[in-house]
């Protein structure tokens, strides 16, 4: 995983996490993970987008894995662009989660920790939470 970049990693977490959701979601997406970078955490992998996506257990699409196929080059090519956005942009009126430093898919999973905190928005099917 070291001969990728952290705009790869990103990339390529946002197109196996959200490539189904809509622009705005997929951003979102892409705004949890720069917000967890900026709180500098050790448990969610410290203050690199890379260190934050790569984390054990911290998201799915990189557990066991040590990159991620790209079997739609279209949906990737999109997912580099929000990368490249959400990577250049330094005004958080610009992060549709709303701050947030979780998201799930509540159709698919209802975690314990989705109890604890404040829900913040919903974009297509990945509700967020501070």
């Amino acid at each position: 995983m070291s001969h990728l970049s952290e705009r790869d990693v990103l990339a390529k977490t946002i197109y196996a996490e959200a490539r189904g959701e809509p622009d705005e979601g997929q951003r979102a997406v892409a705004h949890v993970i720069k917000n967890r970078a900026a709180k500098n955490r050790d448990y969610w992998g410290g203050s690199s987008v890379k260190g934050v996506c790569l984390k054990d257990k911290q998201f799915e699409c990189w557990n066991g894995r040590s990159d991620i196929d790209i079997n739609e080059p279209h949906a990737y090519q999109k997912a580099q662009r929000i990368a490249d956005e959400v990577l250049s942009s330094r005004d958080p009126r610009n992060d549709p989660s709303r701050g947030s430093t979780h998201y799930n898919n509540p159709d698919k999973e209802d975690p314990d920790w989705g109890r604890k905190i404040p829900k913040t928005t919903k974009i297509g099917k990945h509700q967020f939470y501070e």
